[in-house]
Protein backbone atom coordinates (compact mmCIF):
# COMPACT_ATOMS: atom_id res chain seq x y z
CA UNK A 1 0.00 0.00 0.00
CA UNK A 2 1.01 3.79 -1.01
CA UNK A 3 -0.50 6.82 -0.18
CA UNK A 4 -2.41 5.90 -3.48
CA UNK A 5 -4.70 3.45 -1.76
CA UNK A 6 -7.71 4.09 -1.52
CA UNK A 7 -9.01 4.75 1.94
CA UNK A 8 -11.97 1.98 2.29
CA UNK A 9 -8.98 -0.18 0.92
CA UNK A 10 -6.02 0.55 3.06
CA UNK A 11 -9.23 0.12 6.42
CA UNK A 12 -9.61 -3.93 4.63
CA UNK A 13 -6.10 -4.92 4.30
CA UNK A 14 -5.59 -3.59 7.58
CA UNK A 15 -8.62 -5.10 9.48
CA UNK A 16 -7.89 -8.42 8.21
CA UNK A 17 -3.90 -8.84 8.63
CA UNK A 18 -4.54 -8.18 12.92
CA UNK A 19 -6.91 -11.04 13.37
CA UNK A 20 -4.97 -13.13 10.21
CA UNK A 21 -1.94 -12.56 12.33
CA UNK A 22 -3.18 -13.61 15.69
CA UNK A 23 -4.96 -16.81 13.90
CA UNK A 24 -0.98 -17.84 13.26
CA UNK A 25 0.08 -17.47 15.99
CA UNK A 26 -2.60 -19.62 17.51
CA UNK A 27 -5.25 -17.66 18.77
CA UNK A 28 -9.03 -17.21 18.04
CA UNK A 29 -10.54 -16.08 14.58
CA UNK A 30 -13.41 -14.02 15.88
CA UNK A 31 -11.64 -10.97 14.97
CA UNK A 32 -11.75 -11.92 11.25
CA UNK A 33 -15.44 -12.69 11.67
CA UNK A 34 -15.90 -9.17 13.26
CA UNK A 35 -14.31 -7.31 10.46
CA UNK A 36 -16.14 -9.40 8.28
CA UNK A 37 -19.09 -8.30 9.90
CA UNK A 38 -18.29 -4.35 9.91
CA UNK A 39 -17.16 -4.77 6.35
CA UNK A 40 -20.64 -5.83 5.27
CA UNK A 41 -22.11 -2.71 6.86
CA UNK A 42 -19.80 -0.10 4.96
CA UNK A 43 -21.83 -1.98 1.43
CA UNK A 44 -25.17 -1.64 -0.04
CA UNK A 45 -26.66 -5.02 0.14
CA UNK A 46 -28.71 -5.96 -3.18
CA UNK A 47 -30.97 -7.79 -1.42
CA UNK A 48 -32.58 -5.09 1.03
CA UNK A 49 -33.50 -3.88 -2.62
CA UNK A 50 -35.04 -7.74 -3.30
CA UNK A 51 -37.20 -7.50 -0.45
CA UNK A 52 -38.49 -4.52 -0.44
CA UNK A 53 -39.02 -4.16 -4.07
CA UNK A 54 -43.05 -6.12 -3.59
CA UNK A 55 -43.59 -3.60 -0.70
CA UNK A 56 -42.45 -0.53 -2.36
CA UNK A 57 -44.81 -1.05 -5.58
CA UNK A 58 -48.01 0.16 -3.90
CA UNK A 59 -46.03 3.67 -3.23
CA UNK A 60 -45.25 3.48 -6.92
CA UNK A 61 -48.42 2.97 -7.95
CA UNK A 62 -49.72 5.68 -5.56
CA UNK A 63 -47.00 8.36 -7.31
CA UNK A 64 -48.59 7.30 -10.84
CA UNK A 65 -51.80 8.93 -9.69
CA UNK A 66 -50.79 12.08 -9.07
CA UNK A 67 -50.82 15.20 -10.97
CA UNK A 68 -47.61 15.29 -12.18
CA UNK A 69 -47.54 11.42 -13.85
CA UNK A 70 -50.79 11.60 -15.22
CA UNK A 71 -49.73 14.65 -17.22
CA UNK A 72 -46.38 13.30 -18.32
CA UNK A 73 -48.58 10.31 -19.82
CA UNK A 74 -50.66 12.20 -21.79
CA UNK A 75 -47.67 14.34 -22.92
CA UNK A 76 -46.14 10.53 -23.98
CA UNK A 77 -49.04 9.62 -25.52
CA UNK A 78 -49.15 12.45 -27.81
CA UNK A 79 -45.26 12.36 -28.73
CA UNK A 80 -45.01 8.34 -28.93
CA UNK A 81 -47.69 6.72 -31.45
CA UNK A 82 -45.80 3.74 -31.44
CA UNK A 83 -46.93 3.90 -27.36
CA UNK A 84 -50.16 5.06 -28.40
CA UNK A 85 -50.73 2.06 -30.38
CA UNK A 86 -49.85 0.12 -27.77
CA UNK A 87 -52.05 1.15 -25.33
CA UNK A 88 -54.97 1.18 -27.78
CA UNK A 89 -54.49 -1.92 -29.29
CA UNK A 90 -52.76 -4.03 -26.65
CA UNK A 91 -49.16 -4.85 -26.73
CA UNK A 92 -48.27 -8.47 -26.98
CA UNK A 93 -45.63 -10.41 -28.12
CA UNK A 94 -48.50 -13.67 -28.55
CA UNK A 95 -46.30 -16.89 -28.34
CA UNK A 96 -43.28 -15.42 -27.74
CA UNK A 97 -44.05 -14.10 -24.67
CA UNK A 98 -44.36 -16.01 -21.18
CA UNK A 99 -45.98 -14.35 -18.27
CA UNK A 100 -44.66 -14.92 -14.80
CA UNK A 101 -44.23 -13.15 -10.96
CA UNK A 102 -41.06 -11.64 -10.29
CA UNK A 103 -39.91 -10.70 -6.76
CA UNK A 104 -43.80 -9.76 -6.44
CA UNK A 105 -44.79 -8.34 -9.91
CA UNK A 106 -46.71 -9.52 -13.03
CA UNK A 107 -44.05 -10.06 -15.35
CA UNK A 108 -44.08 -10.64 -19.05
CA UNK A 109 -40.70 -12.29 -20.70
CA UNK A 110 -39.42 -12.32 -24.16
CA UNK A 111 -39.00 -15.79 -25.42
CA UNK A 112 -36.31 -16.58 -27.95
CA UNK A 113 -37.47 -17.24 -31.48
CA UNK A 114 -36.24 -20.93 -31.72
CA UNK A 115 -38.69 -22.30 -29.77
CA UNK A 116 -36.47 -25.03 -28.25
CA UNK A 117 -38.30 -25.78 -25.22
CA UNK A 118 -35.07 -26.38 -23.01
CA UNK A 119 -33.61 -22.98 -23.50
CA UNK A 120 -36.74 -21.37 -23.20
CA UNK A 121 -36.77 -22.94 -19.93
CA UNK A 122 -33.39 -21.21 -19.11
CA UNK A 123 -34.34 -18.48 -20.23
CA UNK A 124 -37.23 -17.94 -18.40
CA UNK A 125 -35.34 -19.47 -15.36
CA UNK A 126 -33.06 -16.71 -15.24
CA UNK A 127 -35.08 -13.74 -15.33
CA UNK A 128 -33.83 -11.22 -12.78
CA UNK A 129 -33.70 -7.50 -11.87
CA UNK A 130 -29.70 -6.45 -11.71
CA UNK A 131 -29.85 -5.54 -7.63
CA UNK A 132 -26.17 -5.61 -7.39
CA UNK A 133 -25.56 -3.07 -10.47
CA UNK A 134 -28.50 -0.61 -8.88
CA UNK A 135 -26.51 -1.20 -5.36
CA UNK A 136 -23.33 0.08 -7.03
CA UNK A 137 -24.82 3.15 -8.44
CA UNK A 138 -26.57 4.42 -6.20
CA UNK A 139 -24.19 7.15 -5.63
CA UNK A 140 -25.16 8.67 -8.97
CA UNK A 141 -28.06 7.28 -10.10
CA UNK A 142 -30.57 8.45 -7.46
CA UNK A 143 -33.15 11.32 -8.09
CA UNK A 144 -33.79 12.94 -11.33
CA UNK A 145 -34.86 11.54 -14.72
CA UNK A 146 -33.36 7.93 -16.31
CA UNK A 147 -32.93 7.71 -19.76
CA UNK A 148 -33.10 3.57 -20.87
CA UNK A 149 -31.19 3.22 -24.29
CA UNK A 150 -32.28 -0.63 -25.13
CA UNK A 151 -35.20 -1.10 -22.02
CA UNK A 152 -34.99 -4.63 -23.26
CA UNK A 153 -38.64 -5.40 -20.60
CA UNK A 154 -37.76 -3.24 -18.09
CA UNK A 155 -36.02 -5.11 -16.14
CA UNK A 156 -33.27 -2.00 -15.57
CA UNK A 157 -36.10 0.91 -15.53
CA UNK A 158 -39.10 -0.79 -13.57
CA UNK A 159 -37.29 -1.51 -10.44
CA UNK A 160 -35.18 1.74 -10.35
CA UNK A 161 -38.54 3.46 -10.70
CA UNK A 162 -40.26 1.37 -8.19
CA UNK A 163 -37.61 1.63 -5.63
CA UNK A 164 -37.54 5.09 -5.49
CA UNK A 165 -33.57 6.12 -7.36
CA UNK A 166 -35.38 7.69 -10.17
CA UNK A 167 -38.62 9.75 -10.43
CA UNK A 168 -39.59 8.72 -14.13
CA UNK A 169 -37.67 6.39 -16.77
CA UNK A 170 -38.39 7.02 -20.46
CA UNK A 171 -36.87 3.83 -22.38
CA UNK A 172 -36.40 3.42 -25.73
CA UNK A 173 -36.51 -0.21 -27.21
CA UNK A 174 -36.25 -1.65 -30.19
CA UNK A 175 -37.21 -4.77 -30.88
CA UNK A 176 -40.84 -5.15 -31.50
CA UNK A 177 -41.24 -7.97 -29.08
CA UNK A 178 -39.08 -6.51 -26.42
CA UNK A 179 -40.89 -3.51 -26.59
CA UNK A 180 -44.85 -5.44 -26.79
CA UNK A 181 -43.61 -6.67 -23.34
CA UNK A 182 -42.21 -3.23 -22.02
CA UNK A 183 -45.54 -1.66 -22.31
CA UNK A 184 -47.29 -4.77 -20.88
CA UNK A 185 -45.13 -4.67 -17.80
CA UNK A 186 -45.48 -1.06 -17.80
CA UNK A 187 -49.10 -1.57 -17.58
CA UNK A 188 -49.93 -4.40 -15.83
CA UNK A 189 -47.74 -2.82 -12.66
CA UNK A 190 -49.94 0.44 -12.60
CA UNK A 191 -46.72 2.08 -13.57
CA UNK A 192 -48.37 4.69 -16.14
CA UNK A 193 -46.77 7.94 -16.15
CA UNK A 194 -43.51 6.99 -14.17
CA UNK A 195 -42.06 4.70 -16.95
CA UNK A 196 -42.65 5.77 -20.88
CA UNK A 197 -41.43 2.93 -23.26
CA UNK A 198 -40.95 3.77 -26.78
CA UNK A 199 -40.62 1.71 -30.13
CA UNK A 200 -37.03 3.72 -31.34
CA UNK A 201 -33.35 2.81 -31.71
CA UNK A 202 -31.22 5.26 -30.68
CA UNK A 203 -28.21 5.70 -32.96
CA UNK A 204 -25.78 8.43 -35.04
CA UNK A 205 -28.56 9.62 -37.19
CA UNK A 206 -32.39 9.78 -37.35
CA UNK A 207 -33.94 7.60 -40.02
CA UNK A 208 -34.36 3.48 -40.17
CA UNK A 209 -32.37 0.91 -39.01
CA UNK A 210 -32.10 -2.76 -39.75
CA UNK A 211 -31.95 -4.88 -36.11
CA UNK A 212 -31.40 -8.51 -36.49
CA UNK A 213 -33.03 -10.86 -34.07
CA UNK A 214 -31.05 -12.84 -32.06
CA UNK A 215 -31.23 -16.53 -30.44
CA UNK A 216 -31.21 -14.52 -27.06
CA UNK A 217 -33.66 -11.51 -26.10
CA UNK A 218 -30.88 -9.32 -24.97
CA UNK A 219 -28.55 -10.05 -27.47
CA UNK A 220 -30.53 -8.19 -31.08
CA UNK A 221 -28.40 -6.01 -32.58
CA UNK A 222 -28.39 -3.28 -35.10
CA UNK A 223 -26.30 -4.14 -38.13
CA UNK A 224 -25.41 -2.02 -41.60
CA UNK A 225 -27.75 -1.84 -44.09
CA UNK A 226 -25.62 -3.94 -46.78
CA UNK A 227 -24.55 -6.42 -44.07
CA UNK A 228 -25.23 -10.35 -44.24
CA UNK A 229 -27.30 -10.87 -41.74
CA UNK A 230 -26.77 -14.33 -39.56
CA UNK A 231 -30.75 -14.41 -38.58
CA UNK A 232 -33.88 -13.02 -38.93
CA UNK A 233 -34.19 -8.81 -39.22
CA UNK A 234 -37.11 -6.05 -39.25
CA UNK A 235 -36.95 -2.45 -40.03
CA UNK A 236 -37.33 -0.22 -36.95
CA UNK A 237 -37.32 3.63 -36.42
CA UNK A 238 -33.84 5.15 -35.61
CA UNK A 239 -33.49 8.52 -34.22
CA UNK A 240 -30.05 9.85 -32.13
CA UNK A 241 -30.82 10.52 -28.49
CA UNK A 242 -30.66 14.62 -28.86
CA UNK A 243 -33.68 14.14 -31.03
CA UNK A 244 -35.18 11.76 -29.08
CA UNK A 245 -34.90 13.70 -26.32
CA UNK A 246 -36.17 17.27 -28.39
CA UNK A 247 -39.54 14.59 -29.89
CA UNK A 248 -40.76 14.08 -26.06
CA UNK A 249 -39.86 17.40 -25.25
CA UNK A 250 -37.37 16.51 -22.25
CA UNK A 251 -36.25 19.43 -20.10
CA UNK A 252 -32.33 17.68 -19.78
CA UNK A 253 -31.97 19.75 -16.47
CA UNK A 254 -33.87 17.20 -14.99
CA UNK A 255 -32.03 14.29 -16.40
CA UNK A 256 -29.91 12.56 -14.23
CA UNK A 257 -28.77 8.98 -15.88
CA UNK A 258 -28.53 6.87 -18.49
CA UNK A 259 -28.50 3.93 -19.21
CA UNK A 260 -26.60 2.49 -22.73
CA UNK A 261 -26.61 -1.18 -23.39
CA UNK A 262 -26.98 -1.24 -27.57
CA UNK A 263 -25.02 -4.76 -28.33
CA UNK A 264 -21.89 -2.68 -29.85
CA UNK A 265 -23.80 0.51 -31.11
CA UNK A 266 -22.62 2.44 -27.88
CA UNK A 267 -20.52 4.41 -30.33
CA UNK A 268 -23.49 5.31 -32.50
CA UNK A 269 -25.31 6.36 -29.41
CA UNK A 270 -23.21 8.45 -28.45
CA UNK A 271 -21.98 10.39 -31.35
CA UNK A 272 -25.64 11.36 -31.90
CA UNK A 273 -25.96 12.54 -28.36
CA UNK A 274 -23.52 15.82 -28.33
CA UNK A 275 -26.14 18.09 -26.46
CA UNK A 276 -26.99 14.86 -23.74
CA UNK A 277 -23.30 14.45 -23.13
CA UNK A 278 -22.67 18.76 -22.90
CA UNK A 279 -24.71 18.27 -19.48
CA UNK A 280 -22.10 17.15 -17.35
CA UNK A 281 -24.05 16.50 -14.66
CA UNK A 282 -25.69 13.17 -16.28
CA UNK A 283 -24.48 10.18 -14.97
CA UNK A 284 -23.93 7.07 -17.66
CA UNK A 285 -23.87 3.63 -17.40
CA UNK A 286 -22.25 1.41 -20.79
CA UNK A 287 -21.83 -1.43 -21.91
CA UNK A 288 -18.57 -2.10 -23.13
CA UNK A 289 -17.71 -5.13 -24.89
CA UNK A 290 -14.49 -5.27 -26.76
CA UNK A 291 -15.54 -8.57 -28.85
CA UNK A 292 -18.64 -6.40 -29.97
CA UNK A 293 -16.57 -3.51 -31.47
CA UNK A 294 -14.06 -5.71 -32.58
CA UNK A 295 -17.14 -7.42 -35.24
CA UNK A 296 -17.75 -3.78 -36.26
CA UNK A 297 -14.35 -2.93 -37.16
CA UNK A 298 -14.04 -0.56 -34.21
CA UNK A 299 -11.16 -0.23 -31.15
CA UNK A 300 -11.54 0.12 -27.71
CA UNK A 301 -9.67 3.00 -28.11
CA UNK A 302 -11.98 4.58 -30.95
CA UNK A 303 -14.76 4.32 -28.09
CA UNK A 304 -12.34 5.59 -24.72
CA UNK A 305 -11.86 8.50 -27.16
CA UNK A 306 -15.08 9.32 -27.61
CA UNK A 307 -15.06 9.26 -23.86
CA UNK A 308 -13.03 11.13 -22.37
CA UNK A 309 -13.79 15.15 -23.05
CA UNK A 310 -17.11 14.27 -21.52
CA UNK A 311 -16.12 12.49 -18.23
CA UNK A 312 -13.95 13.14 -15.31
CA UNK A 313 -14.40 10.14 -13.66
CA UNK A 314 -15.28 6.25 -14.22
CA UNK A 315 -15.97 2.84 -12.25
CA UNK A 316 -15.80 -0.86 -13.61
CA UNK A 317 -19.25 -2.16 -12.52
CA UNK A 318 -17.59 -5.78 -13.28
CA UNK A 319 -17.72 -7.68 -9.83
CA UNK A 320 -14.73 -9.40 -10.32
CA UNK A 321 -12.68 -5.80 -11.17
CA UNK A 322 -9.63 -5.06 -8.75
CA UNK A 323 -7.94 -2.13 -8.41
CA UNK A 324 -8.87 1.38 -7.41
CA UNK A 325 -12.74 1.74 -7.63
CA UNK A 326 -12.85 5.04 -8.58
CA UNK A 327 -10.52 6.36 -11.52
CA UNK A 328 -9.71 9.21 -13.23
CA UNK A 329 -10.99 8.97 -17.07
CA UNK A 330 -7.31 9.37 -18.38
CA UNK A 331 -6.79 5.80 -16.39
CA UNK A 332 -10.12 4.09 -18.36
CA UNK A 333 -7.39 2.03 -21.35
CA UNK A 334 -5.35 0.80 -18.68
CA UNK A 335 -8.28 -0.22 -16.06
CA UNK A 336 -10.30 -1.65 -18.96
CA UNK A 337 -7.46 -3.93 -20.12
CA UNK A 338 -9.01 -7.00 -18.46
CA UNK A 339 -11.17 -7.79 -20.68
CA UNK A 340 -10.69 -10.32 -23.26
CA UNK A 341 -9.36 -11.94 -20.44
CA UNK A 342 -10.58 -14.40 -17.72
CA UNK A 343 -13.22 -11.62 -17.12
CA UNK A 344 -14.74 -12.17 -20.40
CA UNK A 345 -14.64 -9.01 -23.13
CA UNK A 346 -17.56 -7.24 -21.65
CA UNK A 347 -18.54 -5.06 -18.61
CA UNK A 348 -20.00 -1.47 -17.67
CA UNK A 349 -18.82 1.14 -16.79
CA UNK A 350 -20.19 4.12 -15.09
CA UNK A 351 -19.09 8.05 -16.04
CA UNK A 352 -19.64 10.86 -14.67
CA UNK A 353 -17.77 14.21 -14.09
CA UNK A 354 -16.68 15.61 -10.33
CA UNK A 355 -15.53 19.05 -9.17
CA UNK A 356 -11.68 19.11 -8.74
CA UNK A 357 -12.03 19.52 -4.71
CA UNK A 358 -14.40 16.22 -4.40
CA UNK A 359 -12.46 14.33 -7.12
CA UNK A 360 -8.86 15.40 -4.84
CA UNK A 361 -10.72 13.96 -1.67
CA UNK A 362 -12.30 10.43 -3.61
CA UNK A 363 -8.34 9.89 -4.45
CA UNK A 364 -7.06 10.53 -1.60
Amino acid sequence: MNETTPPLLRRVVRGFARPLRRVARGGSDAGVSDFRYEYKRLMLDPDVLRGSLALRTATARHRAQLPEAIERERRFLESSTSYADAVRDGASAGAFERRIELDGLAWRVPLPPSGDPAYTARVVAHQDFPYRVIAQTRELAIGGIMLDIGGNNGRMSIPRVILGDVQAAYCAEPEPRNYACLVQNVLDNGLAGLVMPDWVAIGARDGTVRLMRAKSPGGHKVIAADARARGETVDVPCLTLDSWCSRLGLDLAQVSFVKVDVQGSEIDVLTGAARVLACRHIAWQIEVDVQMFRERGITAEDFFALLRPHFTHWIDLEKRATGPRVRTIEQLADGLAHLGGEAGPRTDVLLFTMQPAAASAVSS
